[in-house]
């Protein structure tokens, strides 16, 4: 199972226009954090995987495991008003963006077979100055890894093949119809 941020960036910018296309991962937030950007092209958008925590398994004769997922959109907006340093104008530009942001990919999955849609999970103001703000949305999933994720498989697909042979028992009017398996040597 993998998670491609890269689907994340591709829905948000294709469906946040407020973004103008300015979306991407978890390297551009972090240069974009330690180096400071005369007037940056802002609002813009980063994608973040924050967290995967695998949950019970179980293994009754195959693994299964749900493994809950964390993803973070962190959204950078400009201080539209630099004399008005309470960060007012921000919020109202959060605003606007949220609403994009939950049409772009709240209840949705890039891959509806292996992973569950995202679910909103909670927002926060992480950084703020006189120029600008960022806030990161969060976003939850899940997916479940089975036999087929694990070294089981490979295991069991070294094991020789088996021809099945049926066999029925008698004995004192009783009858019993079992499967044996036998090597195909």
């Amino acid at each position: 199972m993998m998670i491609r941020i890269s689907d994340y960036i591709q829905a948000i910018r294709e469906r946040c226009p407020s973004f103008k296309g300015r979306v991407a991962g978890a390297s551009a937030w972090a240069v974009d954090s330690l180096v400071r950007v005369e007037a940056p092209d802002l609002p813009a958008a980063y994608v973040v995987l924050e967290n995967e925590q695998g949950g019970e398994y179980s293994l009754n004769g195959e693994y299964l495991q749900n493994v809950d997922v964390s993803l973070a959109v962190i959204v950078q907006v400009a201080n539209t008003n630099n004399e008005e340093l309470r960060g007012q104008g921000d919020l109202e530009q959060i605003d606007k963006i949220r609403g994009e942001l939950f049409r772009a990919i709240l209840f949705w999955s890039p891959d509806p077979k292996h992973l569950e849609k995202l679910a909103y999970d909670g927002a926060e103001v992480i950084y703020l100055d006189p120029e600008r703000m960022a806030y990161r949305f969060d976003f939850k999933t899940m997916y479940r890894l089975d036999y087929s994720d694990t070294y089981q498989e490979k295991l069991y697909k070294s094991y020789p093949d088996f021809k099945e042979n049926d066999i029925e028992l008698k004995q004192d009017g009783l009858s019993e119809k079992i499967k044996v398996l036998l090597d195909q040597k």
